[in-house]
């Protein structure tokens, strides 16, 4: 039986989970975008569906050794859909963490806008926030 590879771009470059993915017994799931669409656009590629399903199958074979083709695949142009951080975030950041505190309100800043666009970030950044605003860590 074939497996089916669903491509979604405009996220994560590569393939970020592939040794789950490659154990799987759901279909995987090729996630392609960040610098490398931005690179296909500014030369003037057309982004079609035939490409990103032969970029797709090419990153399965590579790097899940994924080399028999998918039953059939469905790809979906999801751009601007993960948090890609401008030149000047930290500092940013920095200074807006340093305003709170300065003037002493009573906000957190929590979530993927801020300390990193992974699910585990954002939890993280949430029992952070949660920490600061109640004062102590939570029992274990």
């Amino acid at each position: 039986m074939g497996r089916t590879v669903v491509v979604l771009g405009g996220g994560i470059s590569g393939l970020a989970a592939s040794y789950h993915l490659s154990r799987a017994p759901c279909p995987p799931k090729v996630m392609l975008g960040g610098s490398w669409l931005q690179t296909l656009e500014a030369s003037g590629c057309v982004l079609s569906q035939e490409l990103f399903q032969q970029r797709a199958q090419e990153a399965a074979a590579t790097q899940l050794g994924l080399k028999e083709l998918p039953s059939h695949c469905l790809v979906h142009l999801h751009k601007n859909c993960i948090p890609q951080y401008t030149l000047g975030h930290w500092q940013k950041l920095e200074s807006a963490r340093q305003f709170l505190a300065a003037h002493r309100l009573p906000l957190a800043l929590a979530g993927a806008s801020y300390e990193g666009v992974a699910v585990n970030d954002c939890i993280e950044s949430g029992r952070q926030a949660a920490v600061s605003v109640v004062g102590t860590e939570p029992n274990s």
